[in-house]
């Protein structure tokens, strides 16, 4: 007789006749108890062959790309925390483990004193994913970039000098191009209003007729169908941008499954931040649109605005709207020079920011002529410095330095973060500068996320490590759809951050904001390491998010209890 082989991967068991003595019948008496002895001992040669088969059905060792073993492995969205071992297979989380079953494969990281988390998700960049912004986004931990944001689609939205322009209209074009530049991470990118509003040649302050908003609603509509995560609004930026304008586009981007996010019309001075985001939060709800209300920075430079702002956002999260926030972890802010909001004399509103000149700096050399006339990081000497470079920026006869503004209030930064409705970003980007060769940019474009967990969980405390992981990345995840992303469970993408959460830090300054983040030794793109041992390793795994589900604009369930039980982590 023949017994059915048992086949797995490599392994193949067969038991064929004469392989195992089976008793014969016998002319003679037949000592029944010796043939029952002998059947039992086939039936238990048979069950120890079949488990031994059965146990291989998992890759065995040597067949994973990746084998992470004994690191502290962290999913905000099940609880789980405990040490545990990851086996990593084409792009995705192939198995999670107890620490006592070794894994092995092409490349195996003893991830001992390491934390094991989703990579992080900042939700309102504004880089390529790819080049100089990729490499140092990736090394602080980040591996999923949605930009598009404050109402321009796609990359930068000002002339800093050294950034890569992109089409930013139609977002195909968007895609393709970035595409071919190779990802080191995930991009996916928003419509900017702006972008559809330049299209139709408006510009800042044209306020758009009946007509031309309806066209823009037809482009909207467009986009969503591409890929587009939803709509991306900067009334800041095009204060002739009108409510019935967002409301009418932000409807037929609902209709196609898209979110919205919002820099706010005004920052300062109160009360006027804070109807700023009332309007937001009305155009959520006469739209049904989710909206996520950008980097707050208005709201904590004025003490008061903060509170008024958590309450807020509080009270209307509470009444069914559908509202968010997100936050950088820095003191200063960042914006382009030649922003409508400098079209005003800057004393007085260095007055009511109780900030000095010596506050304001550039973020990018100013070179006039050949010479250097400001540094990265440093001041402007004077309001009249200011105004002569703000004309030439606007002539078109220098580039756009961006302004970097020391103006917010760290405690009300941290309380900010406290909210559960707040997300960590980074809002920025870091270029190599032509014309001196130093990286130039806010040191938030290569540190935020370091930042964040080094000042904000283990200096103070503001959450513990699992609900920070959520701020970083879980709660874009669920917020924006990306239902493969922002966990560490099996049959999840294979994006994951490595960290010592007792090292972790920011390394970049405003003088040298080109220095990588430190205490991040491990990141993996779609399976690839992207970053080894602190390293680049020059890979281009990363890949165009072309949404086709509907945005929920929900969010986890922060603080769940803590649990070790691994059956949280298997695929259903």
């Amino acid at each position: 007789m023949t017994i059915p082989c048992l086949e797995c991967h490599r392994v193949r068991l067969c038991l064929q006749e004469g392989s195992v003595a089976l008793p014969q019948r016998s002319t003679g008496s037949i000592d029944r108890r010796k043939i029952m002895r002998r059947l039992a001992s086939i039936l238990l040669v048979l069950v120890i062959t079949a488990s031994f088969a059965l146990s291989s059905c998992a890759p065995v060792a040597g067949d994973y790309d990746i084998a992470i073993n004994n690191g502290r492995v962290m999913d905000p969205l099940t609880g789980f925390d405990g040490v545990a071992n990851v086996g990593i297979k084409d792009g995705k989380i192939a198995a999670i483990v107890p620490a006592e079953q070794k894994l092995g494969g092409k490349r195996v990281i003893n991830a001992t004193g390491l934390v094991v988390a989703p990579g992080f998700i900042n939700i309102h960049g504004h880089a390529t994913g790819g080049g100089t912004d990729g490499g140092f986004h990736v090394r602080d931990g980040i591996t999923t970039e949605i930009t598009g944001n404050c109402g321009r689609t796609g990359v930068f939205f000002y002339d800093m000098p050294g950034a890569i322009q992109f089409t930013p209209y139609p977002v195909t074009d968007f895609f393709s191009e970035v595409e071919k530049q190779g990802l080191i991470i995930n991009i996916g990118t928003y419509t900017g209003n702006i972008t559809l509003r330049e299209a139709i040649g408006l510009k800042e302050k044209d306020e758009p007729t009946p007509e031309q908003i309806a066209r823009m609603v037809e482009m909207a509509g467009q986009e969503m169908k591409a890929g587009s995560l939803g709509i991306s609004y900067g009334p800041f930026y095009a204060p002739g941008t009108t409510y019935q304008e967002m409301v009418d586009i932000a409807k037929e981007v609902l209709k196609h499954g898209g979110g919205a996010a919002i820099h706010v019309r005004y920052a300062i001075p109160p009360p006027r931040d804070i109807e700023a985001c009332e309007e937001a939060i009305s155009l959520s709800k006469d739209s049904g649109i989710p909206i996520l209300i950008s980097h707050r920075g208005g709201q904590v430079v004025f003490p008061a605005s903060t509170d008024k702002l958590i309450d807020l956002i509080t009270r209307a999260r509470a009444e069914g709207v559908q509202v968010a926030s997100d936050l950088q972890p820095y003191t200063a802010s960042n914006t382009p020079l030649k922003a409508a909001v400098f079209d005003i004399p800057l004393e007085p509103f260095a007055r009511l920011l109780d900030v000095s000149i010596s506050d304001v700096g550039v973020g990018a050399a100013v070179v006039i002529d050949g010479k250097t006339v400001i540094k990265p990081g440093d001041s402007f000497v004077s309001f009249e410095q200011f105004y002569d470079i703000r004309d030439r920026v606007k002539a078109g006869e220098i580039p756009d330095p961006t302004v970097i503004m020391h103006i917010y209030k760290a405690e009300k930064i941290a309380l900010y973060f406290k909210s559960p409705f707040v997300m960590v970003e980074n809002d920025g980007l870091i270029v190599k500068d032509p014309n001196t060769g130093k990286y130039t940019g806010h040191p938030r474009g290569a540190g935020a996320f370091a930042k964040f967990f080094r000042e904000y969980v283990r200096e103070q405390g503001i959450c513990d490590l699992m609900t920070g992981i959520a701020k970083c990345s879980t709660m874009a995840a669920v917020w924006l759809g990306l239902d493969n992303k922002g966990r560490v469970q099996v049959g999840c993408d294979a994006d994951l951050t490595l960290f010592d959460p007792e090292k972790i830090t920011d390394k970049a300054t405003y003088v040298e904001p080109g220095q990588p983040s430190e205490g991040i030794p491990y990141v993996i793109v779609n399976g690839v390491l992207a970053v080894d041992k602190g390293k680049l390793t020059g890979s281009k795994s990363g890949k165009v998010i072309k949404r086709n589900w509907t945005v929920p604009g929900v969010l986890p369930e922060l603080g769940k209890a803590a649990t070790t039980d691994i059956n949280v982590l298997q695929q259903p």
